[in-house]
């Protein structure tokens, strides 16, 4: 009997597996070769290419793993951006994760993540903006302190540079389309996501991974429903 269908929980559920194992191999190598983001990248990148039309293949439009965008001033290299060959950069998406050192310098990533944002709204304003971020539930790096997590104030401070909508949408800086905020549980076999942690520390805000990418392409295509880059 053929295996079933990958589908994208299994999908999700096997890039946290790798994600764990490589880390926990070689906690500095996963980080500095990127060996370890890259498995979020690709799962991402493959979801997001589940929602291509045939119509924008046809255009030679696909999603684009880390390419050098000019921002305001200078060039960025991005996570994942889908990519018009004519128009450019039409749905534009940033990664972090942090796997030690929360805390220390997580307040600093932030301000950055909204600068990062501002820059190239300002440069792509009616691009559809996007971003994820991880961080572990508990720390795992062997010898860092196992010092709490301050997790349901991350959620609501990414619940403040959330959700840039309405019709002058494309004159909002700082703040994101849609985030997720991933808390993986690498100590669960497979590591899990703690949706409910921080769905209790932002009820009424969405940011699941889960669901992260339909709420992209939805938002893209209620904007721009005449160049239907998506299924």
């Amino acid at each position: 009997m053929p295996p079933a269908p990958a589908t994208s929980a299994t999908r999700l559920d096997a890039c946290l597996t790798n994600m764990g194992a490589s880390y926990r191999a070689d906690p500095q190598k996963a980080v500095r070769s990127q060996a370890f983001i890259k498995y979020l990248h690709a799962y991402l990148k493959t979801e997001f290419e589940g929602h291509l039309s045939p119509w924008a293949k046809k255009r030679d439009i696909g999603m684009l793993l880390e390419p050098k965008l000019l921002d305001g001033h200078r060039g960025k290299d991005l996570d994942l951006c889908v990519c018009d060959p004519v128009n450019g950069p039409l749905l534009l998406v940033g990664v972090r994760s942090q796997m030690s050192s929360i805390g220390n310098n997580t307040l600093g990533y932030i301000d950055g993540i909204i600068g990062e944002a501002e820059s190239l709204q300002k440069r792509f304003p009616m691009s559809t903006h996007g971003y994820v971020y991880l961080l572990p539930k508990e720390v795992i790096k062997p010898g860092a302190a196992k010092k709490r997590i301050a997790h349901e104030r991350f959620a609501r401070l990414f619940g403040t540079i959330t959700g840039r909508s309405g019709v002058d949408y494309d004159r909002t800086r700082g703040v994101y389309d849609h985030f997720a905020y991933m808390v993986v549980d690498f100590n669960a076999t497979p590591p899990t996501v703690d949706d409910a942690l921080v769905a209790g520390a932002v009820p009424g805000i969405d940011l699941k991974v889960s669901t992260f990418v339909q709420r992209m392409v939805d938002t893209y295509k209620f904007r721009t429903p005449e160049w239907p880059i998506f299924k």
